[in-house]
């Protein structure tokens, strides 16, 4: 009994530690974390007059072809078109990014919007200047805050390393949690007519337990994907893991012209059939490629596609497909990293669920300082 009192106080201080030093940190991650469940309505709220539109009583879209013609004629003679991204709902433009090199050596990231049905432009924006990240809207800033806390993406370890210790702090918190008396459900309740102190200490067991698994399950999948190439090599000890696809090149033909994104998407078709067109990769030079992304509806990421076909630019040639459906175990388990991270994989109820979630390490902090506080409180000599 006291080598098991002596572990729970060593435990005990381990938890308190990492939630005193640590704990502030996570909970302004968490809730922007949170709030990033809600990035795209936040920032088509922001920017609503360039990023939405009005569909005509008969909404029928205009080719993407005219929809990209539209854009380049509103960029900079020496832009580089980048990628097109297609409408995610009837009432959103679409946008396309291009890039231009700047005076000063820097590259600028920019993203025109385009009204689908009307083939106009509606806006544009500087997406980033270089690697200053407070050049970026609104959302991408908080998207840089939650990944690297603003401090550039060689520092994200840091926020990784958070999550590892977070993580274990969790585990233990769980251990602790356990009823000495074996009443389990005093652990699962808040007496609200109790003292101060008592009801501290009951939201923080209680809101702790509620919220671990999913908590545990975001910082394991936050931490994944930070240190992305441990975890493709862990994965690939279980099971068979890829590299990255590599598109190809388009074969140059003299004085042949590109095909054009209808076209483009028209070869990836019969290549992919089916699923919802979620963007297209514009050529970067000469021999680049057309890469096409769809995404299918039992696909767990919105965000990004799993099912890419690249296209020559002059012949409409598909020179590689990567297809989920062919995807390994581990390549599976790598697809689901992000939307379990995001709350994408459990549909409807994934984004209020992680606005949540993105709460709690709050409640828990405050509950956990305050009891912190109550029990110094309690051994300063009177």
């Amino acid at each position: 009994m006291r080598r098991r009192e002596v572990a729970r106080k060593i435990l005990l201080s381990i938890h308190r530690m990492i939630g005193l030093f640590g704990g502030a940190v996570f909970v302004v991650v968490a809730l922007s974390g949170g709030l990033l469940a809600f990035r795209e309505d936040i920032d088509e709220w922001l920017n609503a007059p360039m990023m939405r539109v009005d569909p005509p009583a008969e909404a029928t879209a205009r080719t993407l072809d005219e929809m990209f013609a539209a854009a380049i004629a509103a960029m900079p003679p020496d832009a580089k078109p980048e990628r097109l991204t297609t409408p995610r709902h009837a009432r959103a433009a679409a946008a396309i990014n291009y890039l231009v090199e700047t005076d000063d050596l820097e590259t600028d990231v920019h993203q025109i919007f385009v009204d689908p049905y009307r083939a106009k432009v509606t806006g544009q924006r500087l997406l980033l200047h270089g690697e200053d990240q407070l050049s970026q809207p609104f959302v991408p800033i908080l998207m840089a805050f939650h990944w690297t806390l603003l401090l550039g993406v060689a520092n994200a370890f840091l926020i990784g390393a958070l999550g590892v210790a977070v993580f274990v702090s969790i585990l233990i918190g769980l251990f602790l949690w356990r009823p000495r008396n074996g009443d389990w459900r005093l652990g699962l309740k808040i007496k609200w007519g109790a003292s101060q102190e008592r009801i501290a200490y009951d939201a923080h067991r209680s809101v702790g337990l509620y919220f671990s698994a999913i908590l545990l399950v975001t910082l394991l999948t936050g931490v994944a994907m930070i240190f992305k190439p441990m975890t493709r090599a862990a994965t690939s000890l279980f099971s068979p893991v890829r590299a990255e696809p590599d598109f190809g090149r388009s074969s140059i033909d003299a004085g042949a012209a590109p095909i054009g994104l209808d076209a483009a998407v028209a070869a990836a078709d019969k290549a992919l059939p089916g699923g919802r067109l979620h963007w297209i990769l514009l050529p970067s030079g000469p021999e680049g490629v057309y890469v096409v992304g769809k995404q299918s509806d039992d696909e767990p990421n919105r965000t990004k596609t799993y099912r890419n076909a690249g296209v020559d630019q002059y012949s409409g040639r598909i020179l590689q497909v990567q297809d989920r459906g062919d995807f390994s175990a581990g390549e599976r388990v790598l697809e689901w990293l992000f939307p379990l991270h995001s709350g994408e994989a459990f549909g409807v109820i994934g984004r209020p669920l992680m606005l949540l979630v993105g709460a709690a390490p709050l409640v828990l902090f405050a509950t956990g300082v305050l009891r912190w506080r109550q029990k110094r409180a309690r051994k300063r000599p009177s």
